[in-house]
């Protein structure tokens, strides 16, 4: 039964694609109830179906083997099924549910008329091959799509654009290509391209489609698919690959299926899969791996399956199933190994991961003997052996009891194998005469001469015979199996090995196994003393018992002697050996033939060690050497930076209060001008004005000498501020100069003193210990820190008379006094100087027009040589200086029309005297 409610006969279909169903399939069930009638009454009137249709119902009509012409809708009906109907043209104004199948139909457009209320359409099983661009514009209301079993060759890219479906079939035509991201539709839940010609599907093919559920993609040609074809699919549950042409599998092809629920990869060309090939599966529940190539699964594989509840894998080139690959999925339920022709065996401990096995199904491959661990299943119900050639020896001697004591579990015929009796397996079992192993002898404990032989036996009786396993005290073991017909436990071990599984490769082998399981030792040695395990195994069980070797005592005591003998022999000889060369060399320098005859002995009779102590010496004083030239290097440098350092500050101050005195007299010359300029318009005036007039004149003159007083002493606390800061620089630097060269000076002794003090030939010439070493003149320091004191002394004793026949002014750095200062300001008490004064930071802009002389629009006097900014405004600025130096370049107040500029800098005495005897006066 496929998806859409119709029975289909495939022999390639596998049984979960038979099983596979759609969402909207039976909704046209949903509608109605089957009512025999072939009409029906509404509101009394009696409705008539046309000829060759029958009303299933009121709302449902169907059509079959009949032309479409002349086929009238009544307006109750909203399903449509019609069967065999030849091509015509329908009004689909009122139907919701569409069913056109097996007609032949070819082009859709022009059979469907008003089809803008059609939710549900299905066109299978016709003729239908070609689609146009934008064909199903006029399905606006369409969800469900079903175009499964036509003749479609090719997909327009824009066929289904803007439409809204949320299932789509399009399973067996004849699609070879598609263009990419056809399907954008955001709603689509399912998709079926099953039964089509696909090769492969490019990255985020299915990038619009991020909520598909169901996506079925089997039986095409798909051979490869890249890592982010599937990307996009977050949302999917339902993932169909099987019969294709996937030879391998890539990387992280499924690590954004966190979702997935079913995977089905059968009948691919799959030879192996990676670890790591279902790390993203993490919900999983079921995996058909059939119909492949594997030989074996991959160590790892099952790791992040943990939810997995089902397992596939049938018909595979798997030839045996070790007991750690089914290690990660304990709830496991379902197991299928069915028709694996080449599987001979499962290890014993294969389904001890499983504890949860509910079903399991081995029919029909090689094995002889049934797994122990499936006596561990308490879960299991159905179980299914048949069609294997079960040897039904002792290996299976336990299944009989098991069998007998699980009646409740459904098994399948149990024969031993295909020549035997059908169910005739636990007969043949419980008549089966296996028993434990049980020793009978063993050697005793005996003590054996060095270099004899020994031979260490264990016998044991017991059906069937006992494989036998030495271990030796140096932990190397030994295998020997009596029936190699039944193999045992070990027989996957080699012959003979150590106990980190390295085969043993000694010809002849001093030590090996006899036939009879006796181990047979040769020339026994030391190394073999000690305790022998004899392990004795059948399919019943097992038994280790231990065997003891000894060496004879008396062998010790003669090995001790002749010990002594030879070591006494061998100490004598050398000391007589050493004697008599000692005494050779003795006539040879006494009669000085080494001298006249051995070239090679005139040679510098200074020794190898004492060379190389002189090489190292001499390593050490150029090392000495270099490192004292690294320090006086490293001492002028400083030296030269602070003396640089300083004079550079020097050079500032000078620039600077070189300025500064070029200001003040600017501003002398200002302010001469400005005072006269009032007494002049004083003198005029007429000496009976109101004394109002004389009040606005007392007021501006007292304001300007207060203004004139701020400013004064806002320069003097700038000055004396950054005097202060030069001094403070000037000592850090010193001192921290002065530790440099204690530490380095110490350091340089502690050298010295570790430096050895015997230079064996060397102080026989009287030089032992020295070398040209730099040695510090601390005159050099004093004469630095004298230098610099004085030019501090010399800076803090400066007279302010001075300042004006300085013809080198001194350079400072500026600081901006805070609102502190400009609160010691005495100011009078009903005028408010600096109302409206604001202050504001220049950086590196561009130099403004410089203004010479008084301006009677409001604006700055600046002087050309000063690198001051103007600032256009009835305010104060500030401008920062490349060096951080901060000056207070152009302050600038209006008053009455006039404009008076004061220059931050320290004003002479002889100034500030002449201003006030023309305040005075005036």
């Amino acid at each position: 039964m496929d998806h859409f409610g119709r029975l289909t006969c495939t022999g390639s279909t596998s049984s979960t694609q038979r099983r596979k169903f759609s969402k909207w399939v039976f909704l046209t069930l949903l509608f109605f109830i089957l009512d025999p009638t072939s009409s029906h009454a509404r509101h009394g009137a009696v409705i008539t179906a046309p000829p060759g249709c029958v009303f299933v119902k009121i709302s449902l009509l169907r059509c079959q083997d009949r032309s479409g012409d002349g086929l009238g809708l009544p307006n109750d009906v909203t399903h449509l099924e019609l069967k065999n109907v030849t091509e015509a043209s329908v009004n689909l104004r009122f139907v919701r549910h569409l069913q056109w199948t097996q007609s032949g139909l070819s082009h859709v457009k022009e059979h469907l008329v008003n089809p803008e209320g059609l939710r549900t359409i299905d066109l299978s099983k016709n003729a239908i091959r070609d689609l146009e661009n934008y064909q199903f514009d006029n399905y606006t209301s369409l969800v469900h799509m079903n175009l499964s079993f036509n003749n479609i060759t090719d997909l327009p890219r824009y066929v289904f654009r803007n439409q809204k479906l949320k299932t789509l079939s399009l399973s067996h035509n004849h699609l070879q290509a598609l263009p990419f991201q056809v399907f954008a539709m955001e709603h689509m839940t399912e998709l079926d391209l099953s039964y089509n010609y696909l090769a492969t599907f490019l990255d985020h093919f299915f990038k619009f489609n991020k909520y598909i559920e169901i996506l079925l993609l089997n039986n095409n040609r798909i051979a490869k698919l890249t890592s982010n074809a599937l990307a996009d699919l977050t949302d999917l549950r339902r993932l169909d690959l099987s019969n294709n042409a996937l030879g391998h599998i890539a990387k992280g092809l499924f690590d954004s299926l966190n979702k997935l629920e079913y995977l089905n990869l059968a009948y691919n060309p799959l030879t192996t899969l990676a670890s790591g090939t279902f790390r993203g599966l993490r919900n999983l529940l079921e995996l058909d791996l059939s119909g492949n190539k594997f030989t074996h699964l991959t160590f790892g594989l099952m790791h992040f399956s943990q939810h997995l509840l089902s397992l596939t894998l049938d018909d595979t080139a798997i030839e045996e199933l070790h007991n750690s690959e089914l290690l990660g999925v304990p709830s496991l339920k379902n197991l299928s190994l069915r028709n694996n022709k080449r599987l001979r065996e499962m290890e014993n401990y294969v389904l001890a991961d499983t504890p949860v096995l509910e079903v399991l199904d081995i029919s029909g491959n090689a094995l002889t003997y049934l797994p122990s661990s499936v006596s561990n299943l308490t879960r299991l119900r159905h179980l299914n052996i048949s069609e294997n050639p079960w040897a039904c020896d002792c290996r299976m001697y336990w299944f009989a009891g098991w069998a007998e004591a699980h009646q409740n579990i459904t098994k399948s015929e149990l024969t031993c194998g295909p020549d035997a009796y059908p169910n005739d397996m636990l007969p043949t079992l419980h008549h089966l005469n296996c028993t434990r192993p049980q020793i009978v002898f063993k050697t005793p404990t005996q003590l054996y001469r060095l270099r004899a032989d020994a031979l260490l036996e264990c016998r044991y009786s017991a059906y069937p015979p006992p494989s036998i396993t030495w271990i030796t005290p140096k932990r190397e073991v030994f295998h020997w199996n009596p029936d190699s017909g039944i193999p045992d436990i070990f027989k996957k071990h080699p012959y003979a090995h150590d106990n980190y599984m390295t085969p043993l490769r000694i010809i002849p082998p001093r030590i090996q196994v006899l036939d009879n399981g006796t181990l047979w030792i040769r020339n026994v040695t030391r190394s073999d003393c000690g305790r022998y395990y004899c392990y004795a195994s059948n399919p019943v069980a097992n038994h280790t018992e231990d065997v003891l070797l000894h060496i004879d005592p008396t062998d010790w005591n003669h090995i001790r002697i002749v010990s002594l003998i030879v070591g006494t022999q061998s100490a004598s000889g050398f000391l007589g050996l050493t004697i008599i060369v000692q005494f050779l060399r003795y006539i040879l320098n006494k009669f000085g033939i080494l001298n006249n005859f051995c070239s090679f002995c005139k040679r510098d009779k200074v020794s190898p060690r004492a060379r190389q102590i002189y090489a190292m010496l001499d390593n050490i004083e150029q090392y000495k050497s270099q490192q004292l030239e690294k320090l006086r290097e490293n001492y002028t440098q400083q030296v030269n930076r602070i003396k640089d350092n300083c004079a550079q500050q020097m050079e500032w101050i000078q620039g600077s209060y070189q300025a500064q005195t070029k200001h003040l007299k600017d501003f002398r010359d200002i302010g001469s001008q400005h005072l006269s300029t009032l007494r002049g318009q004083y003198c005029d005036q007429d000496l009976q004005k109101s004394e109002v007039t004389k009040t606005l004149i007392l007021f501006q003159v007292r304001k300007v000498r207060d203004y004139s007083t701020s400013q004064l002493n806002w320069v003097r606390e700038n000055y004396v501020f950054q005097r202060n800061k030069i001094r403070k620089f000037s000592a850090h630097k010193v001192l921290q100069l002065r530790e440099t060269y204690k530490y380095q000076q110490q350091t340089l002794n502690k050298v010295l003193e570790n430096l050895p003090s015997l230079y064996f030939e060397n102080c026989r010439a009287g030089t032992c210990g020295r070398a040209e070493s730099l040695v510090f003149d601390p005159a050099d320091l004093e004469s630095v820190d004298f230098y610099i004191k004085t030019k501090i002394e010399k800076l803090s004793n400066l007279d302010e008379g001075d300042m004006e026949d300085m013809n080198q002014s001194r350079l400072s750095l500026y600081y901006t006094p805070t609102e502190r200062s400009l609160g010691s300001k005495v100011l009078s008490p009903t005028d408010d100087v600096l109302a409206g004064v604001h202050i504001n930071y220049i950086e590196n802009r561009p130099e403004m027009p410089i203004l010479e002389g008084p301006s009677t629009s409001q604006g700055a006097y600046v002087n050309p040589e000063s690198p001051v900014r103007e600032i256009m405004d009835d305010s104060v600025s500030v401008n920062m200086l490349p060096d951080d130096a901060e000056f207070v370049q152009v302050i600038t107040t209006s008053s009455s029309s006039q404009n008076l500029q004061i220059l931050n800098g320290d004003i002479p005495k002889h100034v500030e005297n002449n201003r006030v005897t023309h305040e005075t006066s005036l």
